[in-house]
């Protein structure tokens, strides 16, 4: 027999299944998520689902998981604070943002522009120039760029980006910056824009390595703590964590990239609707997938989810595959309220 697991862990519940591939059988179990470690609350529902089914975790082949812990720490406001390295002239990067305002016509002049994931005095300059040919126009000053970085370690950062003018060209200013953090900073989270997303577009760029950054603390601390419960209850069997486009990762691969998990659990869910929907014989479907945190909703047709380059989280644009849902902060636990204006 061959045993699966899929965990699903949201804000408020972790759901797991497990299926024996030799039978057809599945087993399900629902656990109270635990927010300060959510890992602990995966390592009980396993516990629970392997005692229903008789098993021990030693006896899983494969353990399938997506998780909400980078979309929550978005969309809550609850990731690290970042420090941010650009080259000499762009520190305003992501105030200046993108020309186009979200909402109907006119909808600019009530508009509230969100701030950006990473405070201006957080954001520090590089200089130094690479033109769009990755020709260097002028060399990196490196005595300047490690003062720069001296400054974010000591403020208090807890994780670092570095994004310069067309890094995505010649990532050599990149790459000499992140090794000066290394020096200066060991052990701080390190997200490289030309590791990445190497592509051209400066904002976008800046704010999806950004994100990298900002969600990387709590999805590793996360990540490393489920490894260690997994250890302790001998289930041998690859984590593999579910991408934003609904493809799987490795952990280390989430570790090292996760902003690729930033859609993770919303994925998953669009995923298996348009599975059961296509047994049903339904190939276009409007999916609505409401937790404790967040409520998102995506539209499949041809029996699949639709795949995009570039999505959004909350208020925040991101470069990255994604099944194409939107996620808002609005789920069963949020509590709402009307602003006094009197």
């Amino acid at each position: 027999m061959a045993y699966r697991i899929g965990i699903d862990v949201g804000g408020t519940f972790t759901d797991l299944l497990l299926h024996d591939s030799g039978t057809g059988r599945t087993w399900l179990a629902k656990t109270p998520s635990t927010p300060a470690d959510q890992s602990i609350g995966v390592i009980t529902g396993v516990r629970q689902i392997a005692g229903l089914a008789g098993i021990e975790a030693r006896d899983l082949e494969a353990i399938l998981h997506g998780t909400t812990v980078a979309t929550n720490a978005v969309l809550e406001q609850k990731g690290a604070r970042v420090g941010l390295v650009v080259s000499d002239g762009f520190r305003h990067i992501l105030h200046l943002a993108e020309a186009w305002t979200p909402g109907p016509l006119f909808g600019w002049m009530i508009y509230e522009k969100p701030e950006p994931i990473v405070d201006l005095e957080d954001t520090v300059e590089a200089p130094g120039r690479i033109d769009a040919h990755g020709t260097v126009v002028r060399e990196l000053d490196h005595d300047a760029a490690r003062a720069a970085l001296e400054g974010l370690a000591a403020s208090g950062v807890e994780a670092l980006t570095v994004c310069l003018m067309n890094a995505y060209a010649n990532p050599e200013h990149e790459q000499a910056v992140a090794a000066l953090a290394r020096e200066v900073a060991p052990g701080l989270p390190i997200s490289v824009s030309s590791e990445v997303m190497p592509e051209f577009r400066e904002y976008e760029r800046a704010v999806t390595t950004s994100m990298n950054a900002y969600v990387a603390p709590a999805l590793d601390r996360y990540l490393s703590g489920l490894r260690r419960g997994l250890e302790e209850v001998e289930a041998g069997a690859p984590l593999q964590v579910v991408r934003s486009d609904g493809g799987l990762m490795s952990l280390d691969a989430a570790r090292a990239m996760p902003v690729h998990t930033v859609l993770s659990g919303p994925a998953g869910g669009v995923s298996g609707a348009a599975f059961v929907a296509g047994r049903a014989g339904f190939d276009r479907i409007l999916t609505f997938d409401m937790g404790g945190t967040s409520t998102d909703v995506a539209v499949c047709e041809g029996g699949r989810p639709t795949i995009t380059r570039e999505t959004s989280v909350g208020a925040f644009p991101v470069r990255a595959p994604s099944v194409e849902v939107e996620s808002i902060g609005a789920g069963g636990g949020s509590i709402a309220y009307v602003q006094d204006v009197t």
